[in-house]
C-alpha cells in the first residue's frame, strides 16, 4: 500500500510525501503505481521546469517521495503553485476512492 500524507498551512499545500508501493499488480505492470507516480511528479517537474522553482525533495526506488515547499520564496507564483498542488491532489482523492485497498490519503493543517 501506498501511504500519502498532504500537509497544508493555512489552507496552502505545503508539503507532501508518499511512501510504499500500491502493489496492485507486479512491478512494472501496476497501473495504480504508474498512475499515482505520475500524479506525483508532476507538479515537482512544473515547479522546476515552468515555475524555476526548486523545492527539497527526496525520491527513492523504495517507494519514497517528498516534496517540501514550506517557508519557500515561491517567487511570486504562488497562484501557479497551488494550481499544481490542488491538481494533483484532485487526481490523488479519485485515485484513493477507486483503490482503497492500494492507496491511503491523509491530509493534515498545520497548526
Amino acid at each position: 500500500m501506498t501511504e500519502i500524507e498532504v500537509l497544508r498551512k493555512n489552507g496552502r499545500i505545503i508539503s507532501y510525501k508518499a511512501v510504499g508501493h500500491a502493489e496492485y499488480d507486479e512491478y512494472g505492470s501496476d497501473i495504480v503505481c504508474a498512475a499515482l507516480s505520475t500524479a506525483l511528479q508532476f507538479p515537482l517537474a512544473g515547479f522546476q521546469d515552468v515555475l524555476d522553482i526548486y523545492p527539497r525533495f527526496e525520491i527513492s526506488s523504495e517507494g519514497l517521495l517528498s516534496v517540501d515547499l514550506a517557508d519557500m520564496d515561491l517567487k511570486g507564483k504562488e497562484r501557479e503553485v497551488h494550481s499544481l498542488l490542488e491538481s494533483m491532489l484532485v487526481i490523488i482523492r479519485q485515485l484513493s476512492k477507486d483503490y482503497p485497498k492500494n492507496i491511503k490519503l491523509v491530509e493534515k493543517e498545520e497548526i
